[in-house]
């Protein structure tokens, strides 16, 4: 499902050719870090990245996979996350310790090729057994055929990684979490399909929440910097305009900014809807410009510093907050 290179943005494509070049560098030190622990640590001893008491060993790459796993896996699996505080999935470079880290692993856990251009190829390098499991293959091709019938206007799947961000689709990722989880550790598969059972009734409610929620608006029309909500708009019925499109990268035109700035005022736009994990001058700039109130969404992708609560780590509560958000944004009765 990775798209061709004349479908990547230039800004994006340069950046996953650092990153294929970094990934190429790092498989020699990752021979040579895998080596240096195989003889280090002989087996049956503990090594520095994981722990032999017996429980599964699972590595997520970046923030909405770890929330979505760790409920299934519970306390019968070791759920480690690739990805540090503070990083951005579309620019991490991989290390030593990472590779160490899937060595000792069953699962990858991650979104996909172009969330994660270097995940796949890590994984390979670093343990050629371990199951690679994209949420984008756990989606079945039939529903996204559906959005795009729904929406005509809505991008190919392989070019919009945000796949996490809808309610509707997350349902998906926890029955082949589940799946992946009970074929590797057959002795606690009931367990595994239990928590699973119990936190798709969560999300059964989250996505009742989001249909209700969203169902009486005074506009369906919301505004972006980029595009990364073309999954929600698309599963609740609303229209999502962006003014750089798919890379929260590019440089719009004076062309583009009066393009979408006209069509946001045409299309009866209430606010402006902007990235809480990075800095949103963009948004900020055209919010103001229309004169609109500006409003914080959390899409996951980075971990914050810190401590965070218990809220911050549930993947359903930060999306009720973000419910609220949206609609603000249309406002809805």
């Amino acid at each position: 499902m990775q798209p061709s290179p004349d479908q990547i943005p230039e800004k994006t494509h340069n950046k996953r050719n650092i990153a294929i070049f970094a990934i190429a560098v790092l498989v020699v030190i990752v021979i040579a870090a895998i080596a240096y622990v195989a003889l280090s640590h002989p087996a049956g001893s503990s090594s520095a990245s994981g722990n032999n008491d017996g429980r599964l060993q699972v590595v997520t790459s970046f923030r909405p996979i770890t929330l979505l796993v760790r409920p299934v896996a519970g306390d019968h699996a070791v759920v480690t996350q690739i990805l540090p505080a503070g990083a951005e999935p579309h620019e991490y470079e991989p290390t030593p310790n990472d590779a160490i880290a899937l060595q000792n692993a069953k699962i990858l856990f991650y979104d996909g090729p172009f969330m994660e251009p270097w995940a796949d190829r890590l994984a390979t390098a670093a343990n050629p057994g371990i199951v690679r499991a994209s949420f984008f293959d756990a989606v079945p091709s039939s529903v996204f055929a559906q959005m795009k019938a729904n929406n005509p206007s809505f991008p190919d799947p392989e070019q919009d990684p945000h796949i996490w961000l809808s309610p509707q689709l997350a349902k998906y990722y926890v029955e082949d979490i589940a799946d992946k989880l009970s074929a590797a550790d057959p002795a606690n598969a009931s367990a595994y399909r239990a928590n699973a059972a119990a936190y798709e009734e969560r999300l059964k409610k989250l996505d009742s929440d989001y249909k209700t929620g969203l169902s009486d608006c005074t506009t369906r029309t919301f505004l972006t910097s980029h595009a990364f909500l073309n999954y929600q708009a698309a599963a609740y019925n609303l229209t999502a305009l962006s003014i750089t499109g798919l890379s929260p990268d590019a440089e719009p035109s004076v062309q583009q900014m009066a393009a979408i700035l006209g069509t946001a005022k045409a299309d009866n736009v209430k606010g402006v809807i902007a990235e809480t994990d990075e800095v949103e001058a963009l948004s900020q700039s055209v919010a103001s410009e229309l004169n609109l109130p500006l409003y914080p969404y959390t899409t996951l992708e980075v971990l914050p510093q810190g401590q965070l609560s218990d809220n911050d780590n549930d993947y359903v509560a930060i999306m009720e907050n973000n419910l609220q958000q949206m609609r603000q944004t249309l406002q809805c009765k």
